[in-house]
């Protein structure tokens, strides 16, 4: 039986922390024997990145795997992660080698997790960067693996990671995520471009398998929108209400006749995002099409690629289409967009702040135990402005021209960094 997030979150905060006390005991009086240098190596063999889950995260991840790769250009980049995002993880910019946890069960986790500790004695990282905030059990692989530095971020509420990680930074929930990933690039003198534009790409398969769908779909002349209505397990309160997509789609393929409009999701996501399209009127559906669950993610990158816009809730895909340039229209609710939200390129963020939002930077589980009032207080009216303000631009005012206003700031205003603060523990 697959373990659902709730649970993984309750092994991890329960068995996870015992495990991580006899690990700090462990670091502590090993450190007193090796005494080891912990000053930054200046031509390291092997650097571990360890992201487990959060889609976006990993796509941000990429600002600090390419910052990696051109401050020690031979060093061999492995990125950990969960088997879900492998794919993924493989497109990054710079990532040389993908090592999976298995996290259908407690005994895949365990299993999984020895079989990779193993490989990476085996490789004997010289850095390692554990980017989960809250997670012992990325913090125990990051310690298990021996790695001589090993970077992970700090708040209260994580103080469990100090003697394990020899240096710890702040994570500022009040910064944008790739200041955050760019400050544990700065930790080894590495220079990150803040822009996540170009951290990976689509394969030629990728694009000729998108291509092969959109041919009996676009006219010539006709736009692409993608529409992204998921959110992944990790918070299905960041989903706009369904019955709103419905209404949404039925007047937006009436108002732009010359858009067709693709319904994208994973196969896990094909039946939520097909209830939702079978509630469209007959005559929304000729220019709505479903193709949730029925694309690679080689075909899902080349389709997002090629679009001319994506409107989706706050989300991995959303990240996705940053990364390749693409203009999009957000919704947001349990998370603050100050901290996610594009902050490059033409985009639209639609945000109504309730009293508990953004509950997600505060509390492992949403308050509202799913009635996600900040979602619902987002409007049909309020998308469609939104989508009118970026699909009603005429095409000199589109991405990468001189005279594109909304949210348009080009990677060069991203590149003024604070200086780091770094605590170093300096154990085992």
């Amino acid at each position: 039986m697959s373990l659902s997030y709730r649970t993984k979150i309750l092994v991890d905060h329960t068995l996870g922390l015992i495990v991580v006390l006899v690990l700090k005991f462990a670091a502590k009086a090993l450190s007193l024997i090796l005494r080891r240098d912990h000053s930054i190596p200046q031509n390291p063999r092997s650097i571990v990145v360890a992201k487990l889950v959060g889609l976006g995260s990993i796509v941000y991840s990429g600002i600090l795997c390419r910052a990696l790769k051109e401050r020690y250009p031979s060093a061999k980049i492995i990125y950990i992660t969960s088997r879900e995002n492998e794919g993924l993880a493989k497109r990054l910019y710079g990532v040389d080698e993908v090592l999976c946890i298995e996290a259908n069960s407690l005994f895949s986790i365990i299993k999984s997790g020895v079989g990779l500790v193993l490989r990476l004695w085996r490789r004997r990282p010289e850095l390692y960067f554990d980017l989960e905030v809250y997670s012992s059990f990325s913090a125990t692989l990051a310690t298990v693996s021996l790695a001589r530095n090993r970077y992970g971020f700090y708040r209260k509420s994580a103080g469990f990671k100090k003697n394990l990680h020899t240096h710890m930074i702040f994570f500022n929930i009040q910064r944008h995520i790739s200041e955050m990933y760019s400050q544990m690039a700065l930790c080894v003198k590495a220079k990150p471009h803040r822009c996540v534009k170009g951290v990976f790409a689509p394969t030629d398969n990728g694009r000729k398998e998108s291509q092969a769908l959109l041919s009996s779909w676009i006219p010539d002349g006709y736009k692409l929108v993608l529409v992204n209505m998921n959110a992944s397990e990790l918070l299905f309160e960041r989903r706009w209400p369904s019955e709103r997509w419905t209404d949404f789609l039925a007047q937006a393929a009436e108002r732009w006749p010359m858009h067709v409009w693709l319904l994208v999701g994973s196969p896990s996501e094909a039946a939520y995002v097909s209830g939702i399209h079978e509630r469209l009127p007959e005559e929304t559906k000729m220019k709505v099409h479903n193709v949730a669950g029925k694309l690679s993610l080689e075909a899902f990158l080349g389709l997002v690629e090629r679009c001319d816009l994506m409107i989706t809730n706050d989300s991995g895909p959303l990240h996705i289409a940053l990364a390749l340039g693409k203009p999009t229209v957000s919704m947001w609710g349990p998370v603050s967009p100050n901290s996610y939200a594009p902050r490059e390129g033409v985009h639209e963020v639609i945000y109504t702040q309730t009293y508990c939002s953004p509950c997600l930077h505060q509390a492992d589980f949403p308050p509202c135990e799913g009635n996600n009032v900040c979602m619902k207080k987002i409007t049909v009216a309020s998308l469609l402005q939104a989508t009118e303000r970026i699909l009603g631009r005429e095409a000199e005012t589109l991405p990468g021209s001189d005279n594109a206003d909304g949210v348009h700031i080009t990677c060069e205003n991203l590149v003024d960094f604070n200086p780091v603060i770094l605590h170093g523990n300096f154990e085992l």
